[in-house]
Order: structure tokens, then sequence, then C-alpha cells
């Protein structure tokens, strides 16, 4: 507790070469606390000292302090100095790890929202703005939002944006605009569950096709268009729930043209967390006319805001209003603020490259030590995707898990009983890497799965 903590000079050289020498320092900082070189409660040095040891000046380590403790990684105690606040060990851990909640770890969005709160609190010209009805938020927010799209590569300035209350709640408008009861809509063999209880609630007719490496089973498709009339599919082509499958551009072409010859629309789902180097534009990008975009902020950053977006075709806009007031009087205008004004954050960007890292760092974890135990996997961001051998149960391999104080999703939670369905690839689990909230509880988890692997492992070459 009493050693004096020296800043890593080469690590704070590196980061300065890309970054302010304040924001460099802070990152060392924290990378001191994340890898338990910094214990909780230990003291910072002096800034004074730690300015000269880095021949940086006395402003420069204030601006860091000050901004590790926006990040609620030290504390400033008056007279005594400044000290380590988060706790990253797990000695008193005894809870279950969760690897069955589809959420992003908390990596700081609690502090981005504290700042965000504490600037929209000060401006009160903007809170008299966002405490009146706006059905479809304010012009502030269009235009902002817009323009985000924007330089994300969406070619959305002269398209309408609609603001939702999360993503499920887009899903429900939309199928409820383009659809009566009785109506029949297609979804894949496995899909996110809030799905299908938005068609139940809607009483809609729900065929689902298979789906296979290079995406949705166009045959399938189209053979189901030739026996009915078909009103809407439902895809999640950049990263599927549960599978992980990334839909090839042919694949999608080849849908696209399916929904002109049947006159059917694409409901494309972007909810799910995509690393930046495996996103990409959605298919709404070519085809604004047939295909309704959906997407959130839920796993980008917090699933509680209930902050989402439509990008629908421009003639089914005010259908769509129509059908969102009369579930809502008007979407909360405050989230979108407060969204506005973390975005406009250098925090968030940070934030956003940290979660990242975050996730790179998990699946190669869990990549590592499935493949010791040969077992199939699907990677892709939040998601891991198990695929079981026939010999393996996946309700005896979760309870194992379970046993050993692991939480995952079967894959029964992603199909419903249609008859019709092969259901040969449907003996699996998905493991979620976004649940524990720490670096820390995360490599317990992972400790905990593999002793758990050692158990059935043990179990098969008995049985063999």
């Amino acid at each position: 507790m009493n050693t004096i903590y020296e800043a890593d000079r080469t690590l704070f050289n590196r980061l300065c070469d890309t970054q302010p020498k304040y924001r460099a320092l802070a990152a060392v900082i924290e990378h001191a606390i994340d890898s338990k070189t910094l214990a909780f409660e230990q003291k910072l040095p002096a800034q004074r000292q730690l300015a000269d040891s880095l021949k940086i000046t006395h402003g420069t380590v204030t601006r860091a302090y000050a901004l590790l403790e926006q990040r609620g990684l030290v504390t400033a105690k008056l007279g005594a100095g400044t000290f380590v606040s988060k706790v990253v060990e797990l000695s008193h851990f005894e809870s279950s790890t969760d690897f069955a909640s589809s959420m992003q770890p908390m990596m700081g969005q609690q502090h981005v929202m504290r700042n965000a709160l504490q600037s929209l609190s000060e401006d009160q010209s903007a809170l008299t703005d966002v405490m009146v009805y706006k059905l479809n938020g304010l012009a502030s927010h269009q235009r902002f939002f817009k323009q985000w799209l924007v330089d994300k590569g969406f070619d959305c300035l002269n398209h309408p944006l609609i603001f939702t209350q999360g993503a499920q709640q887009g899903i429900f408008t939309t199928l409820a605009t383009l659809c009566d009861s009785g109506d029949t809509v297609i979804a894949e063999s496995m899909c996110y569950p809030g799905f299908y209880h938005a068609c139940h609630s809607l009483k809609l007719s729900l065929a689902q096709v298979n789906i296979h490496n290079e995406g949705i089973d166009l045959t399938q498709i189209e053979a189901l268009c030739k026996l009915r009339t078909i009103r809407a599919v439902y895809i999640t082509p950049n990263c599927q729930n549960p599978t992980n499958i990334r839909y090839s551009s042919d694949n999608l072409n080849a849908l696209l043209a399916l929904s002109r010859r049947y006159n059917f629309f694409i409901i494309e789902d972007d909810v799910n967390y995509c690393l930046p180097e495996y996103w990409r534009l959605p298919l709404w990008q070519q085809a604004p006319d047939r295909v309704f975009y959906i997407s959130s902020f839920s796993k980008y950053f917090a699933g509680g805001l209930r902050a989402g977006y439509l990008l629908p075709p421009q003639l089914w806009e005010q259908p769509i209003l129509k059908q969102l007031h009369s579930q809502c009087w008007a979407v909360s205008s405050m989230n979108f603020e407060l969204i506005m004004r973390a975005i406009k954050s250098n925090e968030f960007a940070y934030n956003q490259t940290k979660l990242a890292d975050e996730i790179r760092y998990r699946i190669g974890q869990i990549k590592k030590l499935l493949e010791t135990y040969e077992i199939d996997a699907q990677f892709a961001s939040l998601n891991v995707y198990i695929r079981l051998a026939q010999s393996q149960n996946m309700f005896e391999f979760c309870s194992v898990l379970k046993a050993h104080k692991v939480i995952v999703r079967t894959l029964d939670a992603f199909i419903r009983d249609v008859p019709a369905l092969k259901t040969d690839n449907l003996n699996g689990i998905r493991l979620t890497l976004g649940g524990p909230a720490t670096r820390a509880e995360f490599d317990l988890g992972v400790t905990r799965i593999e002793a758990a692997l050692k158990q059935i492992n043990q179990a098969f070459e008995v049985v063999i």
C-alpha cells in the first residue's frame, strides 16, 4: 500500500504520439490500476513529483488526475492527495458469472452519463425543451443524429429518421404498421426472442427458414412466397443472434431481388454489438424503399436508456409515426438529449475504443480455452455460439456450467416449436461476453468455465 508508484515512461511516450499528454498519462495510470500495479486506496504520487519525473508540466498532471476522477478511477481527498478508488479484487466475489445476458460491460459509461446529466442540469433552455411533448424528438436531435449517421457513412440526410424507445419498439411498430392480424412474416430459424413476442402479440403467422454460413435460406423463402403472401422478412445480417453468422453480400442482394419480385419488405435489425472492423453499412443503404432499418444504443452504450432509431422507406414515415403515437404519446426527448451530449464528449469515443479492446481480449481468452478442449465455436463481438457434439446434451452441459457458477443460454431460447424446420444444429449454447462488469470478474468466469470443461471432458472419457 505504501509503495511509491512510478509511471511507465515507455508507455507514456508511446501514447503521447497519438493523443494529448494529459490523456496519455491518464491512460498509463488506468492501465496500472487494471493490471493491479496500483491497488485500491493506494495514493498516487504528488502532482509536482510526477510532473518532474516525466518532464511534463504540473498542469498536465492536474488535468490527468481530474480526468481519472471523472472516470471514477481515483478520488481526491482534500489535504491528503489522490487515491485509487476502483476495486479490481474479487476475493469476496461469490455470485454466479453472468454469461447469459446480452449486454455490454460497463467500461465507464456511467461516468460519461454523469457528465451528460450534469451538463444538461446546467442548461436551463435545453431542460425546458426536453420537458415538452415532441412526438419524434427535437429538431436539434434530428439534425444531430442524422449527421452522426452520415459521418458513419449513411446516406440519410433526406430520409426520415424515427426515434423509438429501444429497438424492440421499432420492431413492434414496423410489424404493426406493415401487417394485419393473420398476415405471414418470415424470420430466421433461430433469432431474437423479442421478435417472437411481437408476432404473438400482433397475432401474426410466423414462418421460419434455415440459415447457413452465407445467410438466410433463399430457396425456402421463395418456396413460401409461391404458396402465400409474405409481408416481411426479418433478418440480423451484420451479426446474427445467436449464431454470429454474417450475411454475405450475394445473399443480401439476392434477398433484395426476391423482395422486389414478391413484394415483401425487409426488416433489418442491426442492434447487436459489432466490433468496428466487422461493422458494415446496412442493406437499407442500397434499397431505402424496401428496407426498414432498426438499431439502438443498447448494446453499444447503455440498454437502460431505451434509445433506438428507425429508418423506414419514405412513403411509410407517417404510418409508422401514427402507429408509434398510438403506443406512446411521445418518445422521451430526455434520453436522446443525454445520448447526444454523451456522443459529443471526448469520453464517448474513448469509452467505445476501450469497449472494443475489452471485447477483443475476451474473445481471445474464450477462444483459446475452447480450442484447448476442441469445442466448435463461432465468435463475433459480444456473443459466442457454441455447437455441441451429438453425444452431448445442451441442457446437461448447461447444468455442469451452472454447478460451477456460470450462467449461459441454451439454444431453445431462440427457437419456436416449428416442426418443418431441421433441428440438427440446434444443440448448443450461446455464451455472452458482456455480462461480467470488470476484467477481473470476466477472468474469474473463464476459470470457472475451465473447471466445468475439465469435469465434462472427464465424464465424456468415462463414457467412451
